[in-house]
């Protein structure tokens, strides 16, 4: 049986260790890169919505424009013109309406898809968490396994230097043992 050193068993361990931590620290860049990207992409749907409200009042600061422009005109104009401005008031203003529905159906449909990926991330924050705390008990449970691999080892070694010292000892029972019988016959012959 071949006992390996337990320097070598230490330094698998410590190979070991090394392992997971650069794996917890290549998920932990991981979460940090997915934090940032959520982060920007929040951003970015917050800059192109504050766009988009930038050209809907800049649509209706001209709409308004048109109107007063129209309007002015029409007061000058004959009573059929007055009612004709009248209609086409009437329809801007729907049209405005509807922006405005536009708009606000746009802002849930941004704010849902805000708290969805929120959601995501935080389904993705647990997992990474329960995936840590896995790799941790597998890590402890290591330790304990090598540092009961190594008790063995030790008490096995123990052992057998126990047993090969018993050999050693009847071994030198039996020289001596040899030695006095050949000097007394030595000693009968001469």
């Amino acid at each position: 049986m071949v006992v390996q050193p337990a320097s070598d068993e230490l330094h698998q361990a410590q190979t070991e260790i090394r392992h997971l931590k650069n794996t917890i620290q290549a998920l932990r860049s991981e979460m940090e890169r997915m934090r940032f990207d959520h982060d920007r992409d929040v951003q970015e749907a917050v800059s192109r919505s504050s766009d988009e409200l930038v050209q809907l009042k800049k649509t209706i600061q001209a709409l308004r424009d048109e109107l007063e422009t129209m309007r002015f005109d029409k007061e000058m104009s004959v009573q059929k013109a007055v009612a004709a401005a009248n209609d086409e008031l009437g329809q801007i203003k729907k049209t405005v309406q509807a922006l405005r529905d536009e708009l606000e159906a746009m802002r849930f449909e941004k704010e849902e898809g805000v708290q969805k990926a929120i959601s995501a991330a935080n389904d993705e924050l647990g997992q990474l968490k329960a995936t840590i705390s896995a790799l941790r008990d597998e890590l402890e449970h290591n330790k304990v396994k090598c540092e009961q691999e190594k008790q063995d080892l030790e008490r096995a070694a123990r052992d057998e230097i126990a047993h090969l010292r018993a050999t050693i000892q009847v071994l030198r029972d039996r020289l001596e043992g040899g030695s006095a019988r050949r000097k007394k016959k030595g000693g009968k012959e001469a």
